[in-house]
């Protein structure tokens, strides 16, 4: 049997303010703000440096409970972390130095794989010699890059370092923490009512497909498939956003660890369990590997028989979205987007 299934649409921008597409950001290449009297944001303070001008730092509190005073508006920086390097760029703002990627970048990210901003390293290894001879103002690591080790080797050049990883003990966390990076991003660069803005229409957006796929009585199913193995995910598991913040119930099947890289199953796994809808996240396309694509390989097997097949509510995830950047307000927004195509 063959397989019907719907891929979502790559994600559309998310709305900016015309306030924020005219506001700069320090030596990002952006002009500089209105000249007016601005007050502090929450949390900043006002440091005066030798020379008698005055400069505006924050105090962020980051993922390995450091407290580290950060400048506001900082001119060179560097990001080691796509979820960062995202959400910079939906509150307007473009990095200095990213890591290399193997996959390809979305729309909104293009420009870094043009040759424009330097790449520095990857993100499991940051290429530290050119990042110190960048003289970096502020140097932000997260996700595979947000080791004390890491932090601890930027740290002998770089004025501030903050490691803004999202480690979330439980799916119900999720939400609230990607929003703690993003308002603290948002102070950083001087974007604040912004990101709250950002944050707060996805509140709205994620309550609406909760409200739906609560009501649509379905189960789903999150699968993972790599190097022609399917791997399943529960509602504990890095994919537990699926149930915890859109609501879907899970089926019965027994993955509800906590392990990063799901529970292989076999093609009787789907009859035994028959969801309702399934998600599927192909990795390979996710990090530029050539494999067999993830939807041909169910649709080798017994996925046709399940009820989200005759549904038509078989959906490929975004992998940049989920996989390699969940932290940005714009993968959120492509999150939002793949589960309302199940609806």
């Amino acid at each position: 049997m063959t397989i019907r299934h719907r891929t979502a649409a790559a994600a559309a921008a998310l709305p900016v303010t015309a306030a924020l597409l005219l506001a700069g950001c320090g030596g990002n290449g952006s002009p500089e703000p209105e000249s007016q009297a601005q007050e502090p944001a929450a949390g900043a303070e006002a440091d005066v440096d030798e020379g008698g001008e005055a400069g505006e730092t924050v105090t962020i509190v980051d993922a390995q409970d450091r407290e580290v005073e950060v400048p506001v508006e900082p001119e060179v920086i560097v990001a080691m972390d796509w979820g960062v390097i995202r959400t910079l760029s939906d509150l307007g703002v473009e990095v200095d130095g990213v890591p290399g990627m193997a996959g390809a970048l979305p729309a909104d990210l293009a420009g870094y794989a043009e040759g424009d901003v330097a790449q520095v390293g990857t993100v499991f290894e940051p290429d530290y010699e050119a990042i110190e001879a960048m003289n970096p103002d502020l140097v932000i690591v997260g996700s595979r890059s947000g080791t004390p080790e890491v932090v601890a080797e930027f740290e002998n050049f770089a004025p501030a370092v903050v490691d803004l990883s999202v480690r979330e003990e439980s799916p119900d966390e999720l939400f609230d923490l990607v929003e703690e990076r993003v308002l603290q991003l948002g102070e950083i660069v001087d974007r604040t009512d912004e990101a709250q803005q950002l944050m707060g229409d996805l509140r709205v957006e994620v309550e609406a497909v909760r409200t739906e796929a609560e009501a649509s009585g379905e189960t789903a199913m999150v699968v993972q498939v790599s190097d022609g193995t399917v791997a399943a995910y529960g509602p504990n598991s890095r994919f537990g956003t699926v149930f915890k913040d859109f609501g879907y119930a899970a089926t019965d099947a027994p993955v509800d660890g906590t392990g990063s890289h799901g529970e292989e199953v076999s093609q009787e796994f789907f009859v035994q369990y028959n969801p309702g809808v399934l998600f599927v996240l192909d990795r390979a396309k996710a990090i530029g590997e050539e494999q067999t694509p993830a939807l041909d390989v169910l649709n080798n097997g017994l996925v046709g028989t399940t009820d989200a097949a005759a549904n038509d509510t078989i959906v490929e995830l975004d992998g940049f979205s989920w996989y390699l950047a969940p932290a940005a307000p714009s993968s959120w927004q492509q999150m939002v987007d793949d589960v309302r195509a199940s609806l």
